[in-house]
């Protein structure tokens, strides 16, 4: 009877991970597709892994937001972000921390918490790290510059206030469990955030003040972003643009972002301690100490930044519609460009380095995944003693039962490796003035050497007179996508 028991139980584990596999599977397909250039196939397969309602369902409907808006959908995004941004909230610490989780959320994750001691980590209910959650509401202020731009303020607002929330949680975490392992600091600033604060406080023409301090912070936080020093010589100056010009800003999410993947990682004497601390009981602190197996290594997820050859975006600009000559014409011969009668407008410089804030992040939080995975295979191996002592087996028998089923039990263990994996690697921004009217902008991704990697892209623009333009380029390597502004008259600013 135990035996069927067992042979059960095993059978519905491989169907289950079987059928996890399968939709991770697809949804790096799908990625792959997104990378590749083939938005058609990346779009379609991101559907079916999204309405399939799986554990993966989550993460894919992260990925077909970014899709949407590589789609010229800025608003179908929005939308669908906006849901999930509320969804998430009702399991966020940043959220728990004031108050705005309710009582069902905490029983899903009761509930998966559960499940998760059983298998691993992947039957939790999926709730994105801290840096999505802030993503979240970066990527809606994207979306909102090139449809209405009417929240796009509010957005990026939201995700420096949530990363400053995060960061208080942690802290506060930090501080009472075991403070001198863990690092306190993990949570940083978004330069993003006070540069777009920034560049819609100049569109005013009259809040050059706060348009001044915003700027002014973008260079404490990002030093090395050379371009804040023009902006806030415009901003101390009260001249958003010269008469008769307008100006283009173009946001690139360049490189492939941060994914997840499956290490084995050495439990740390902070993992130890974390997990220890966890399991004392107050009326006895020494037994469930004592009774911790030893455990050497176990699975967690580890950040992964694909490697991608692009480093930025080449932006040149011809003044009316006119489209790009063959490579073949004479004309202007620059990296990534060879165009007549064009200008050559620069490269996009960093402004956030999005893997480097999920690295930073994922460090000083591997302590707590590390300590979750040892304890659960702690209660694994905790669990079989029990089950042999209740069969009464002893001696060869009782030790080869704790083997087999020790190991067996923990031979389904697998990080939980879901996450946002369209993100991009860092998010540039190139500011150009131009005259007042139409204007071809052509874009090419360029190496490291700053010589083009792929196919440009072309697009017509309408520039107006004291007034912001806006175009987001999705550029995960070679191929590029084009999202902009519908309407120039829509943008923020006064016409002079």
């Amino acid at each position: 009877m135990i035996e069927r028991v067992l042979a059960s139980f095993a059978i519905c584990l491989l169907l289950s991970l079987t059928g996890c596999a399968s939709k991770l599977v697809s949804i790096d397909t799908a990625r792959d597709a997104f990378v590749a250039g083939d938005l058609s196939a990346a779009t379609t397969i991101l559907g079916e892994v999204a309405d399939g309602g799986g554990r993966f369902a989550q993460p894919a409907q992260l990925d077909l937001a970014i899709a949407e808006l590589a789609s010229g959908k800025p608003e179908a995004a929005s939308a669908r972000l906006r849901i999930l941004r509320d969804r998430f909230d009702q399991t966020s610490e940043a959220s728990q921390a004031t108050g705005l989780a309710n009582a069902t959320s905490y029983a899903k994750q009761a509930t998966g918490k559960v499940l998760s001691m059983v298998t691993d980590d992947t039957a939790r209910v999926f709730k994105p790290a801290g840096y999505e959650e802030v993503m979240i509401r970066t990527m809606l202020a994207m979306c909102s510059l090139v449809s209405d731009e009417t929240d796009a303020e509010s957005y990026i607002n939201q995700a420096a206030m949530h990363q400053a929330k995060l960061r208080q949680v942690a802290e506060t975490k930090h501080k009472e469990f075991f403070p001198d392992f863990l690092d306190t600091t993990p949570h940083q600033e978004l330069a993003l955030a006070p540069y777009m604060r920034g560049v819609l406080r100049e569109a005013t023409h009259h809040d050059f003040d706060d348009a001044k301090r915003n700027y002014q912070l973008v260079s404490a936080i990002k030093p090395d972003f050379l371009p804040a020093a023009d902006d806030l010589d415009r901003a101390m100056n009260g001249n958003h643009s010269q008469v008769g010009n307008g100006a283009l800003y173009v946001f690139a999410l360049v490189g492939r972002g941060p994914v997840l993947t499956p290490v084995d990682a050495p439990v740390t004497s902070a993992a130890v301690s974390i997990a220890s601390t966890l399991m004392l009981h107050d009326e006895d602190k020494k037994d469930d100490v004592t009774r911790l197996p030893k455990i050497s290594s176990v699975k967690v997820p580890s950040v992964l930044v694909p490697p991608s050859p692009i480093a930025a975006v080449t932006v040149a600009a011809q003044s009316g519609s006119q489209s790009a000559p063959g490579p073949q014409q004479p004309g202007l011969q620059q990296p990534g460009f060879q165009l007549q009668n064009a200008q050559l407008l620069g490269a996009t410089q960093s402004l956030t380095d999005v893997a480097q804030l999920v690295q930073t992040q994922a460090d000083a939080e591997l302590p707590w995944t590390i300590a979750r995975a040892f304890l659960r295979q702690a209660g694994k191996e905790m669990a079989v003693a029990k089950a042999r002592d209740g069969l009464g087996l002893q001696g060869t028998a009782g030790t080869f039962f704790q083997f087999a089923a020790a190991n067996a039990w923990s031979a389904t263990e697998t990080a939980d490796t879901r996450c946002w994996g369209l993100l991009p690697r860092e998010i540039q921004v190139l500011r150009a003035e131009l005259p007042a009217g139409d204007h071809t902008i052509h874009l090419a991704p360029v190496g490291p050497d700053g010589f083009s990697i792929g196919p440009s892209r072309s697009t017509t623009v309408r520039l107006d007179n004291g007034r912001n333009t806006y175009l987001v380029v999705i550029a995960p390597a070679q191929h590029l996508y084009l999202t902009q502004s519908p309407d120039p008259s829509r943008s923020a600013g006064l016409s002079r």
